[in-house]
C-alpha cells in the first residue's frame, strides 16, 4: 500500500500483516499527522474506528466534545459520531486505527465542514 492522504491531512502509512488476514469484519493501519495539521472532523457508518495514539500531542474531537491526547490514549467512536483529529505539537503525531465493521449495510464516511 502507497502513502494515501486522508481527511485533509491524515498520511495512512505503509503496513504489512504478518500473520493472520485482513477481513471484512476487522482493518488495522496507522497514520502519520504534520506539525500544524489534522485529520478533519468526519463520520462513518457501518464501521466503528478506534485510534491509539503512540507518538506525538494533539487535539481529538468526539462528537461535541474536546481532549487533549498524547501516547497510549484510546479515542473510540462508534457509527455515527463525529470525529477528527489536530496536531498541536512539534512533532508528528502518530496513531494506529482500529476499525470494526458493523452490520452489513454500506460503509459511508462524510466530511464535516469546521
Amino acid at each position: 500500500m502507497n502513502d494515501e492522504i486522508l481527511h485533509g491531512g491524515a498520511r495512512r502509512l505503509p503496513a504489512r500483516v504478518i500473520s493472520g488476514v485482513q477481513n471484512r469484519a476487522q482493518l488495522v493501519s496507522w497514520y502519520e499527522i504534520a506539525p500544524g495539521e489534522e485529520c478533519t472532523r468526519h463520520v462513518h457508518q457501518g464501521k466503528s474506528e478506534t485510534w491509539l495514539v503512540i507518538e506525538g500531542t494533539g487535539v481529538s474531537h468526539v462528537g461535541e466534545n474536546e481532549f487533549d491526547i498524547g501516547p497510549g490514549d484510546m479515542i473510540v467512536t462508534p457509527p455515527g459520531t463525529p470525529h477528527g483529529l489536530r496536531n498541536t505539537g512539534a512533532s508528528p503525531l502518530r496513531f494506529v486505527n482500529l476499525v470494526l465493521y458493523e452490520g452489513s449495510g454500506p460503509v459511508t464516511t462524510k466530511e464535516i465542514e469546521s
